[in-house]
């Protein structure tokens, strides 16, 4: 009896934890139900962070932002100690000064309202990726304050007016609001990764297939391609945002003639690249 209420509280200890999704837009598809105010909204299918993104063009006098969708707004409590975070790039330089502001996203409740910008003043030339942490002291507010504004959540807005006078632009990508994932102990309950990890595939040398498996801990945009001995691309296998967990994917090499290749995860920071053999 006594180990049957265990397992049963630490179910539903777990259930509660990973209940709490991430709120993700990618733009792989379309702009997401995103808006725009102050400029003009595009949405561009590819050269994203991967895959396609959003981007705002300044025509007009005043600092111009992206609004997000409904999805994003709303009770938000259970993503205090979270993080919130987007990947930014200038895609079209007006030549003109920086404009101070830019980056800058607020989080805006019926009476209330929070700024936090952790972007630097200056061309961002690459895709850059930016993360604000989901607490009260980070926002410059009482727990209190940030309590009552997350409950109530009526806009989330980030200015991407980056330069002085009309037409520079500026791309979005990857925006998402992630529950706090800290509170896990790694190692706590079983089959919980705590670390990141790409396997040799196997079989290997193989013909004409092989299984390819690797392991995250954190919920993030994962990459998973092939690439011959000179560098080129032969396959993408993933290209997706994955929850933490392990995963195995099958690669077909029917098409591709024998020899050596090598494949490449990524998943934020992370990657790692081993070598496979095709032999006929």
């Amino acid at each position: 009896m006594k180990s049957s209420l265990i397992v049963l509280l630490i179910f539903l200890f777990t259930s509660f934890l990973f209940s709490q999704e991430t709120i993700l837009s990618n733009f792989d598809l379309d702009s997401d139900g995103w808006s725009v105010n102050g400029g003009i909204l595009y949405y561009q299918s590819s050269d994203g962070n991967p895959g396609g993104f959003i981007e705002f063009e300044d025509n007009q006098d005043g600092a111009g932002v992206f609004i997000s969708p409904n999805k994003f707004l709303g009770d938000l409590r259970l993503y205090d100690q979270g993080t919130l975070k987007f990947d930014l790039k200038n895609t079209y330089d007006n030549g003109q000064d920086s404009l101070y502001g830019y980056g800058n996203v607020r989080i805006s409740s019926s009476n209330s309202y929070a700024d936090k910008n952790v972007v630097p003043l200056g061309y961002i030339s690459e895709w850059t990726s930016f993360s604000i942490p989901m607490t009260a002291g980070d926002w410059g507010l009482t727990e209190s304050g940030w309590d009552s504004l997350l409950a109530d959540v009526i806009e989330i807005s980030i200015q991407m007016d980056a330069q002085w006078n009309y037409y520079d632009r500026v791309g979005l990508d990857n925006f998402s609001i992630n529950p706090n994932s800290t509170d896990i102990e790694p190692g706590l309950f079983d089959g919980i990764v705590s670390s990141y990890q790409l396997n040799q595939n196997y079989p290997n040398p193989f013909n004409p297939s092989t299984k390819i498996s690797w392991q995250s801990p954190i919920g993030s945009w994962q990459t998973l391609k092939v690439y011959d001995v000179l560098g080129n691309e032969v396959a993408t296998l993933v290209n997706e945002y994955k929850p933490a967990g392990s995963y195995e994917i099958e690669f077909d090499a029917s098409g591709l003639t024998s020899g050596i290749y090598f494949y490449q995860l990524k998943v934020g920071s992370f990657v790692e690249t081993k070598k496979m053999i095709l032999l006929r």
